[in-house]
């Protein structure tokens, strides 16, 4: 396990915690909100980086501009299903909070299509979606199309008991950045 390292950050102390209780020391665990004014530790932490993985429940899209030239190997990304197949991502604050956005707390991140739009305008493409519906995968080599690789989320649709065009209807009207 030592061979590779490894850069864990999360603003909530409870994840924190279990991650150091759980994590390998090869992993550097760091408690820290981010924003687009303090991503660049995150550059100079590695001279190379394997996979960049971002799940951050808001500024998804913005901190994955910010840090495509880092050029990894592959990119782990949570898109919002919510949004359906229209290429749109919630508009960057610094302090975002999904929960405090919207009542639903289904306004944050992006779609798929412009994260994919996105990735491709660096010369990577779609090459997987999770079965669950919210993480998307890309590599220089990927080939998908979000239209047809599009997923619901599973875990929304059972918790809220609604469809994504429920979702989507219940998000419509906030702010939103065409991609």
């Amino acid at each position: 396990m030592g061979s590779f390292k490894g850069l864990l950050i999360d603003a909530n102390s409870q994840q924190i915690a279990d991650a150091r209780a759980v994590l390998p020391s090869n992993i550097r665990i760091e408690e820290r909100f981010l924003d687009l004014e303090n991503l660049d530790f995150i550059r100079k932490a590695f001279p190379k980086v394997g996979v960049l993985s971002i799940d951050i429940d808001g500024n998804d899209y913005w901190f994955l501009e910010k840090l495509l030239d880092i050029d990894p190997s592959v990119i782990s990304i949570e898109y919002n299903p919510s949004f359906l197949d229209r290429s749109i991502s919630v508009v960057y604050d610094p302090v975002f909070d999904r929960h405090r956005k919207h009542s639903t707390a289904w306004y944050h991140g992006a779609s798929l299509a412009a994260m994919t739009k996105l990735c491709a305008s660096k010369g990577y493409g779609l090459a997987a979606v999770s079965d669950g519906g919210v993480n998307a995968f890309f590599t220089k080599t990927g080939k998908l199309d979000p239209k047809t690789a599009w997923r619901p989320s599973k875990l929304r649709a059972k918790w809220s008991g609604t469809t994504p065009q429920q979702q989507w209807e219940a998000v419509k009207d906030m702010p939103f950045v065409e991609i």
